[in-house]
């Protein structure tokens, strides 16, 4: 039977350290990170300059309970101009957004993690 739990792999320094013996793990590591990242999902802009939420490094935002929030703002942030957002543009989405973070706690540290 399968676990449903994760695994905690732990190893020592010196095995971190090791040469790589897995030949799949040494072809991977040799790629181009442009083999793993295709072009439909170039990373936090699409190619017209729009945010991209697919990308990993705004899944999470995305994802979280606030996500609806962090898309009106970066989104209204990506559409302002530098004179627009010195005047206070944006200003309603982006407390909107942290008045969904504080409400929610979404982002605080798990029991694990420290604070």
């Amino acid at each position: 039977m399968t676990s449903t739990k994760d695994e905690v792999l732990r190893i020592t320094a010196d095995e971190y350290w090791q040469d790589i013996k897995d030949d799949y793990v040494r072809q991977v590591i040799m790629k181009e990170s442009g083999e793993f990242y295709p072009s439909n999902n170039p990373g936090p802009e699409t190619p017209d300059g729009k945010v991209n939420f697919e990308c990993h490094c705004v899944g999470h935002l995305v994802a979280s309970p606030c996500g609806y929030e962090f898309r009106e703002a970066i989104s209204c942030q990506k559409s302002a101009n530098e004179k627009e957002i010195e005047e206070g543009a944006c200003g309603k989405e982006l407390l909107s957004f942290m008045e969904c973070v504080t409400r929610t706690q979404c982002f605080a540290a798990g029991p694990n993690e420290e604070k």
